[in-house]
C-alpha cells in the first residue's frame, strides 16, 4: 500500500498565535509531525499542506515536501480538513500523476504520537479491503454522558445526551459503554474515500487504541508546558 502523509498547518489558525511554529522541546511544534511520518515505516511520502511561505520553509528544512501552498479557500476559520486533503491529492494527480493508495493526516497539535501506532493504522487498512479508513483514538477522560449545556431558556442546565435535568448528575457510571476520543488524531484514508465519498472515514471505520498520554492535543500554554514536560521525560 502506497501511503500519503499529509500534514496541515494554516498560518491563520485559531487560539493561540502562531501556535503550528511554536518552539517546542527546541524546534517548531509542526516540526514534530514531520518527524512522525518521517520516522513511520509504512509512510512513502511526507507534504506539508500550507497557505504560509513561512511555514513551508520550516517544513522543508525539516524534511516535508512542500509543492505547492494551499489555497485561501481552504485556509480559512470555516474551512474543514477533507478539504485540504483533497486539494493535495487532486493537487498531485494532476500536476505528478501520483496517485497514492491511502492518505494519513497527522496534525502539527499532537506531537506525543508514536510512529509505531500510525504504522499499526495503515497495517489494519490494508489487511481489510472493506474498511475505507482505520483511526487512532484514545480512552475518554470525561464519558459524554457528563457533558451538560445551557437549556433553550437560558436559565437551566441540561444533559447534552438527553436534554434532561436528571441527567445532570449521573448514575451508575460503570453501567456506561466505554467512550473513546479521536480529537486530532491521525486518521488514514483510502483514497477512494476522500475523493468518492467526500468522507475522511466514510463509514467502515477501523481502529487501533493508544494510551492518553501518547494523545495529548495542544491547545493552550498549559498544554504546551505539559507536553513538553512529557517530551522531555523520554
Amino acid at each position: 500500500m502506497d501511503v500519503l502523509c499529509i500534514i496541515g498547518a494554516r498560518s491563520g489558525s485559531k487560539g493561540l498565535p502562531g501556535k503550528n511554529v511554536r518552539p517546542l522541546a527546541g524546534k517548531p511544534l509542526l516540526a514534530h509531525a514531520i518527524g512522525i511520518g518521517r520516522a513511520c515505516a509504512r509512510v512513502n511520502r511526507v507534504l506539508l499542506s500550507t497557505d504560509s511561505e513561512e511555514y513551508a520553509a520550516i517544513g522543508r528544512q525539516h524534511g516535508a515536501e512542500t509543492p505547492f501552498l494551499r489555497p485561501n479557500e481552504h485556509a480559512s476559520d470555516t474551512s474543514i480538513e477533507l478539504h485540504y486533503i483533497r486539494h493535495a491529492l487532486e493537487w498531485l494527480a494532476e500536476n505528478e500523476q501520483y496517485r497514492p493508495d491511502a492518505v494519513v493526516r497527522i496534525c502539527p497539535t499532537a506531537p506525543l504520537i508514536r510512529p509505531a501506532d500510525v504504522d499499526r493504522a495503515i497495517e489494519l487498512l490494508a489487511a481489510d479491503p472493506e474498511a475505507e479508513s482505520a483511526i487512532l483514538m484514545t480512552p475518554a477522560r470525561e464519558h459524554p454522558r457528563k457533558v451538560v449545556r445551557i437549556g433553550n431558556d437560558g436559565r437551566h442546565a441540561i444533559s447534552y445526551m438527553t436534554e434532561r435535568g436528571a441527567d445532570v448528575a449521573p448514575t451508575n457510571r460503570q453501567s456506561y459503554a466505554e467512550a473513546y476520543n479521536r480529537q486530532s488524531l491521525p486518521i488514514v484514508s483510502r483514497r477512494d474515500t476522500v475523493l468518492k465519498q467526500g468522507s475522511q472515514t466514510g463509514e467502515v471505520v477501523l481502529f487501533h487504541v493508544i494510551p492518553q498520554e501518547t494523545a495529548l492535543d495542544i491547545d493552550t500554554d498549559l498544554d504546551f508546558r505539559l507536553v513538553e514536560t512529557l517530551l522531555g521525560a523520554r
